[in-house]
């Protein structure tokens, strides 16, 4: 897991709870989508389409390549893939871009 003090440089906290909340809303519009899947209140309760259908999104939105990069995850919180996207980013080099993505989310 990412420690907060490498997911930004300052409002690391702030910011991952935010895109938590991104992360989750995704899910919920999705499972909202589908007949009989009840709202998720954690990762661990999508079920494998669901969770496909919530990272195509995101990588959509962020611009970036989620779902190749979930090898080795072992996550079951929406909080938990927050911090490990924000990590891909961080080692991607491109953080910067990514906070930009993530509050042009927020903001809309």
């Amino acid at each position: 897991m990412l420690d907060n003090a490498t997911a930004t440089d300052s409002g690391a906290p702030a910011f991952i709870d935010e895109f938590t909340e991104v992360i989750r809303q995704t899910a919920a519009t999705i499972c909202a989508e589908q007949p009989d899947v009840p709202e998720p209140e954690e990762l661990r309760d999508l079920d494998s389409f669901s969770m496909v259908q919530v990272l195509l999104d995101l990588e959509n939105e962020l611009e970036m390549k989620v779902l190749e990069e979930l090898e080795g995850f072992e996550g079951r919180t929406f909080r938990e893939i927050a911090e490990h996207i924000a990590g891909i980013a961080e080692r991607n080099g491109t953080t910067a871009e990514f906070e930009a993505r993530v509050r042009r989310i927020v903001e809309s």
